[in-house]
């Protein structure tokens, strides 16, 4: 009998211990979702600037980059598909590249990027850590709804399918 009950509490606390792992770890479980996203200024590569309270309307999804980050190159040709196919319906992708221009202007061109890239390391990093990623890790995607708000935060890389649903949950099918 003693040894049931240290079972069933170890597999208690087990599970308690997984509930709260996914409560603080998983999807949907940032802080940040529903508060307002911070007046970023974002200066492309053409030295255009894009601020995200004249993107009201539009949802927005930023994703964070860099060229030496594989799941991130993995992630750019779903993004240029992402771009094209959702423009119409309000989707605005912007990539700031926590990278040199050098390696962004490369990265630009192999891809065919059909969306606004930045190549200023420091104000991708700081824009990165206002939107929640102190550790950063990449890619980080986060999608702000049309009212300005953070609707969901990615740590990690997107796969095709992934991506459909956080676009397509969004902006509806």
């Amino acid at each position: 009998m003693r040894q049931f009950l240290l079972i069933l509490v170890l597999a208690l606390c087990a599970g308690s211990a997984g509930y709260l792992a996914y409560r603080l770890l998983g999807p949907g479980a940032s802080p940040l979702i529903g508060r307002a996203a911070p007046p970023l200024v974002f200066v492309d590569t053409q030295q255009r600037e894009h601020r995200l309270d004249a993107l009201r309307g539009h949802w927005v999804l930023i994703n964070f980059w860099a060229s030496w980050c594989a799941p991130c190159m993995d992630e750019l040709p779903l993004l240029v598909e992402a771009q094209a196919r959702f423009a119409e319906r309000g989707l605005r992708v912007l990539g700031p590249a926590l990278d040199d221009a050098d390696a962004v202007a490369a990265i630009v061109q192999r891809f065919r990027i059909n969306y606004p890239v930045t190549a200023d390391f420091a104000a991708a990093d700081a824009a990165m850590q206002a939107l929640g990623n102190t550790r950063g890790a990449l890619p980080y995607t986060v999608l702000i709804d049309p009212q300005g708000r953070i609707a969901e935060v990615v740590l990690g890389g997107l796969s095709r399918d992934a991506l459909e649903t956080l676009i397509t949950e969004h902006l509806g099918a």
